[in-house]
């Protein structure tokens, strides 16, 4: 009789139990609530990159040659590739005029050279992998390989190191205001612009021709007309 009292005492302990770390549960874990990539992740700077006012980041090798791409802010924005257009090995790149065409849907977004020099190699994999562009700008994402005529004069104007973030935090600033002040209300619905952030991709699927036009001259470094 003593043995089965004890037995069904253990048997009753360990429902109790088995209740209260259930109620625990329930009470100290939150809900997993899932959050979109563009507001969870943090923009990246890799060390030694320099960032150039019409967004083409620049990075120097030890041979003396640069590598470019476009960095993380424009790729997200533009979002969803279907096709990048490339200049080829041995092409001459001038400081200012067209580096590469980035095409999505109807709209074709024009990026512009920061530098001077002579393309010695093009990233031929971004013609099968255009997505590449967006997902990966600094590592498979990458546009060219140039051997630059006048670095040492054109590195002054880039933003490297601590100066990044200062940089980054004003385009952020800059790009709300330009998205607040050219897109319809209904079509900001749902996005959100946070500070240090990334904005949702493919924020330039909304904008119409002339909204297009002043955002190249805005951010991509073109003359306004």
């Amino acid at each position: 009789m003593v043995a089965l009292l004890v037995v069904m005492t253990f048997i009753i302990a360990l429902a109790v139990d088995a209740l209260v770390r259930k109620v625990r549960k329930g009470r100290l874990e939150p809900a997993k609530v899932y959050v979109p990539a563009t507001e969870r992740r943090a923009p990246g700077f890799p060390p030694g990159y320099f960032f150039t006012p019409g967004h083409v980041w620049v990075n120097l090798r030890p041979s003396g040659r640069v590598q470019l791409g476009v960095d993380e802010l424009i790729g997200r924005l533009i979002g969803k590739v279907d096709k990048i257009q490339l200049k080829k090995t041995g092409d001459k790149v001038r400081k200012g005029e067209l580096l590469a065409s980035v095409t999505q849907g109807d709209k074709t977004i024009r990026i512009l050279s920061p530098i001077e020099g002579t393309i010695e190699q093009y990233n031929f994999e971004l013609e099968d992998h255009p997505e590449e562009f967006a997902e990966n700008p600094y590592t498979k994402g990458w546009f060219y390989l140039i051997n630059p005529a006048n670095l040492s004069a054109d590195l002054k104007s880039f933003a490297v190191a601590d100066q990044t973030k200062s940089w980054w935090s004003k385009e952020i600033n800059r790009m709300r205001e330009f998205v607040q002040a050219h897109l319809p209300q209904p079509a900001l619905a749902g996005l959100t612009i946070q500070d240090g952030g990334l904005p949702l991709d493919g924020l330039v699927a909304h904008f119409d021709g002339k909204t297009m036009e002043e955002f190249e001259t805005q951010f991509l470094g073109y003359k306004a007309k």
